[in-house]
């Protein structure tokens, strides 16, 4: 019962913030939009985009590479009425890329664009690649799959993404890319990964890092609200309070919380505007709540330029049409079915059908 009294408010602390869309606080902090940054960051987005996401186009072949769930096809199929090969064609591919990028490519730009900031540091206080998750990693090398796959859950540093040193404090930063990207299993994972190794992280660091006196640990969410994800990234938080950490101060820091014994180790969670704010200028966030602007106004010029530049328009009408045509020339045994199947089945029923099978096969689709 004292540990549902203590988290039940906690909860509502987390949930309490609320973001409200004004047409006149949108204006004002445009206004502090550094065109500069833009273009600069705009810069390195076009230059990733053009080399990267042609790859992430071309990578899907055959008809083969774009299997999905065939039981979501055919309710998808069926709702939106597909009943053309190339209106199916169209929604394979964009679904498809839609996936892949969320999946694939949406890390690698978040990367992108956290490593050009703190705004108003040296290049030798960005963020970066944590180095004893480098080290980490070098030291796998030459070692087999297997070996590899048992040493990664040995992983000290794996939960954290990037790291960042500021005077005497340092940032570990572990991002994922949405509300509703955390699941049960993370949650374990990242509550187990911080319950264990806090104060490892904190001695390495100040092996690393000698000045540094305190760290704080932030679970990142890219895009959101507090009041819009699956509150798995509470619940990491929840579960910490029993593993030896407490709310700092509910009215100075509402939802922070620091290692009971330590106090060298604080953890808390930044969502969305608040979560750019943070990667902006960790030692004060609240002066940069532009930032999330910044990315946006970034990224779009940097898509405009790099999807001419990459000629993707009609990379991806070339793969359109050849799936389409792909898609027309699957064959279906219409004479070896039961008489009853061909008489109650539509032939858009059977086309959708047809395409479903495709999942459960390797080889002549």
């Amino acid at each position: 019962m004292a540990g549902r009294y203590q988290i039940d408010p906690l909860y509502d602390v987390l949930k309490a913030p609320k973001h409200q869309y004004r047409p006149e606080e949108i204006a004002r902090l445009f206004s502090k939009v550094s065109k500069r940054r833009v273009e600069h960051l705009a810069g390195v987005l076009s230059h990733y985009i053009v080399e990267n996401l042609p790859a992430a186009i071309e990578k899907r072949g055959g008809l083969a590479d774009y299997r999905t769930n065939p039981y979501v096809l055919m309710a998808s199929a069926n709702i939106m009425e597909l009943d053309s090969t190339s209106r199916f064609a169209d929604f394979l591919f964009n679904n498809k890329l839609y996936m892949g990028l969320e999946s694939s490519f949406g890390k690698s730009i978040e990367t992108a664009i956290v490593g050009a900031y703190p705004i108003g540091v040296t290049a030798g206080h960005r963020w970066i690649e944590p180095p004893e998750k480098v080290a980490e990693a070098a030291s796998l090398k030459g070692m087999g799959r297997e070996q590899k796959a048992r040493k990664r859950r040995e992983s000290v540093w794996r939960e954290i993404d990037t790291s960042c040193v500021l005077h005497n404090k340092r940032f570990l930063l572990s991002i994922k890319s949405g509300p509703n990207c955390i699941n049960d299993t993370q949650v374990q994972a990242m509550t187990d990964a911080i319950a264990s190794n806090h104060q490892r992280w904190f001695d390495e660091t100040r092996r690393t890092y000698p000045r540094v006196r305190t760290i704080d640990i932030i679970v990142g969410l890219t895009y959101g609200t507090d009041r819009t994800t699956n509150n798995k990234e509470n619940q990491i938080l929840a579960k910490l309070v029993d593993a030896g950490f407490i709310e700092e101060d509910r009215t100075r820091k509402p939802g922070v919380l620091v290692h009971q014994k330590s106090k060298a180790t604080r953890v808390y969670r930044r969502i969305g505007q608040d979560f750019w704010a943070l990667v902006g200028r960790p030692s004060s966030p609240v002066a940069a709540q532009f930032m999330f602007l910044e990315v946006l106004l970034s990224l779009a010029r940097a898509l405009s330029r790099g999807i001419q530049q990459a000629d993707l328009e009609v990379r991806i009408n070339e793969k359109i049409r050849a799936l389409s045509k792909a898609l027309t020339q699957l064959t279906f045994p219409r004479r070896g079915l039961p008489p009853w199947i061909g008489q109650d089945l539509s032939d858009a029923e059977l086309f959708w059908f047809a395409t479903a099978i495709t999942a459960f096969y390797d080889e002549g689709i």
